[in-house]
This record gives C-alpha cells, structure tokens and sequence, in this order.
C-alpha cells in the first residue's frame, strides 16, 4: 500500500511544481516582451522561445510527469485524497473552513511577498544593441567597483574638457546598451551637446552584477553618483539627476543625500505602495507591511533643496497621473511641471516637447 500511496504525493509535488513553472513562464513571456523593441535582429516569436526555451521543456517535462503519475494513481485504485481525510472535513466542516482561509491567505501574504521583485524589475542585457556600440565606438564604457559589485554602463561624454553631466537611472525594462543604442539612433544626444550623459545599469541589468531589489538599486547609485563626481571630465557643481518609470525613486533619493544642480523625473510615482494599491488597494493600514520594495519618493522629496522639472501623462496606465501629482506636492520647492494630455508610458520621448523642457531646464 505504502508503494501506491506515493502516486499521491508524486501527483500532488508535480502538479504544484507545474503551476509555479507555468506562472515563472509567464513572467519571463512578459519580461521579453516587454524588454523586445527594434535593438532585436530577431522576430519576438523567436525571442521569446530563445528565452524561455527552459522554462517551456520544463514545463512539458512536469505535465508528462504528472499525467504519467495520475494514470498509474487511478489504476491503482487510488482516490488523489485519502477517504479517511475526507470524512474528517465532512465531520468538522467549520474547523476545515477556518483552516482552509487561514492556509489561503498565508500562501496569499507569501505569494504577494515573493512576486513583487518580478513585477517591479524586468532585467535585461541586449547583447545586439551591446555589439552595435562596441563597433560604433562613439561612446565610453563604464566599469564601477564597491565592495560587492561591478557595475557596467556607458557614457557620452568628452573627456578633454569640464562639462555638466547628466546620471540617467532608466525604467524598469531598460539596459544602458539598449537605451544608449536607441538614443543613438533617433539622434536624442542632439539635445544633450555640451553635456555629458551617463548610464549604469541597475544590479542584474545589462552586465552589472548583484540581485535587484530598492536597496540594491539605491546603494550602486550611490556608487555611481560618488564615482561620477569623481572624474576629472565633470563638473561637480553641474550634476544633474534624470529619472524615468522605476528610476524617479532612484533619482529622487540621490537628489536628497547628495549636491546636485538639478532634478528630471519623467513618470514618477510618490511610492510603491500608493503604486501597488492602484492595481489592488488592499496595501493600506496593516496591509502596507506586505510591501517589500520601498522607494518613497514623496519621504525623499522633502529633503530635495533644489527646483526639480516633473513631466507626467494624463494617459499613463503604468503609472497613474495622480500618483505624479501626489509626488509634486511633496517637494518643499515647487517643480516646474510639464503634463502631456496625450501619450502612453514608452512614448514620452516622441514628444518634442518634453526634450525641449529638458533641455531649457538644463540650460537656465
């Protein structure tokens, strides 16, 4: 009996081996696709199986587990839940209630807690667009070392004489070989002539080391902003910070524990829990305590002693326009305020005039 009785454990371990293969499937699905643009020689179709190709066998691999498993259980004569269990919730239906709410909401608590970091970040390397820059050789590669990490990126910059310099910390899909590539390519460091600008990719994006997570992200910034400074080709009294999406938070952080000339946050938000709580406001009160990934933009903006430029879009579904608003009202400086009537998360910079406030905010 004891030989039958192991279908049901193996059914029970390779379906739920299954479910968890198929959610981490779907995120790495929309982690290409979110990461696909024209940097890609490849059709997405074949981008996404190249990289979820594991995932894929692994998945089948457990389905054939699974469905080999529950034949051999019922032809054993084996119901999947032992009878004697089943009587037992039947007699004490209240006690299985209770137990049954009390189980699912610790695997919901665990679920919310473990699934933040993949709804967040979406690591990267474009290893096409990486290639392409290296045979451009117009732009200089960046290696940062701190005490656990090297961190990589790329620069334009000219390093034969002073200029104000730019720190760009990017959206949660984007590389610095990626942006660099696609800024090289609609000409964007036009706008940028006089300046140097800078990127250096998040831990666990493009070639940089470490695990991402806000503390993470928050501790290579300072690393970053430190070794900037530090180059003889920039000016330190001309330091400006430039966020976008998930790098509003970095850039408002540096802006409040370093001496910066100024502040760009293209699609800010005033925390990840106000974020969260836009998809489901279930993070208020005790609830708030499930958010693992801080970025309390609107706690750092009080200690920001300079005269940020804030755009949002009133047609932002990535994050609301309110929540931009909620950020502005946070800083003890008023902004200066750019807000499009028009335009989706990834289309800020197709608007003129939003490089245009860039650049006369830079230049004043």
């Amino acid at each position: 009996m004891k030989n039958k009785n192991i279908f049901r454990l193996y059914e029970i371990v390779s379906i739920c081996l299954l479910v968890i293969s198929v959610i981490v499937l779907g995120y790495h699905i929309q982690m290409s696709i979110v990461a696909y643009d024209q940097t890609y020689s490849a059709p997405l179709g074949l981008v996404i199986l190249l990289d979820t190709y594991i995932w894929i066998l692994l998945a089948i691999s457990l389905l054939v587990l699974y469905i080999y498993v529950s034949k051999k259980r019922r032809r054993s004569g084996l119901s999947l839940i032992k009878p004697s269990i089943i009587k037992y919730l039947k007699s004490h239906k209240l006690r299985f209630i209770i137990i049954g709410l009390l189980t699912f909401g610790l695997l919901f608590i665990l679920l919310i807690m473990w699934i933040q970091p993949y709804i967040l970040y979406h690591p990267n390397h474009s290893e096409f667009a990486y290639e392409r820059l290296i045979e451009l050789d117009k732009y200089q590669s960046y290696e940062i070392t701190d005490e656990n990490y090297t961190y990589h990126g790329f620069g334009y910059v000219d390093q034969l004489q002073t200029r104000p310099t730019i720190i760009y910390f990017g959206g949660n899909g984007e590389s610095s070989a990626q942006t660099f590539y696609n800024y090289d390519q609609s000409d964007i460091f036009d706008y940028f002539i006089g300046y140097n600008f800078i990127m250096i990719d998040y831990p666990g994006y493009g070639l940089s080391e470490g695990k991402t997570s806000d503390h993470a992200m928050i501790k290579m910034a300072e690393s970053v902003f430190d070794y900037v400074a530090s180059l003889s080709y920039v000016d330190q009294t001309q330091i400006y910070v430039y966020g976008y999406s998930i790098g509003t938070g970095v850039a408002t952080y540096i802006a409040s524990t370093r001496d910066v000339k100024g502040l760009i946050l293209i699609a800010p938000y005033s925390n990840i829990t106000d974020l969260f709580n836009t998809r489901l406001p279930i993070f208020k009160g005790l609830g708030s305590l499930l958010i693992q990934e801080e970025f309390e933009s609107n706690i750092y903006a009080k200690d920001v002693i300079i005269k940020p430029l804030i755009i949002m879009s009133k047609e932002d579904q990535t994050i609301p326009y309110e929540l931009s608003m909620k950020l502005v009202d946070a800083f003890i400086i008023e902004p200066t305020v750019l807000i499009l009537d028009s335009g989706a998360h990834n289309e800020f910079l197709d608007h003129i005039d939003v490089l245009d406030y860039i650049t006369d905010y830079i230049n004043q």
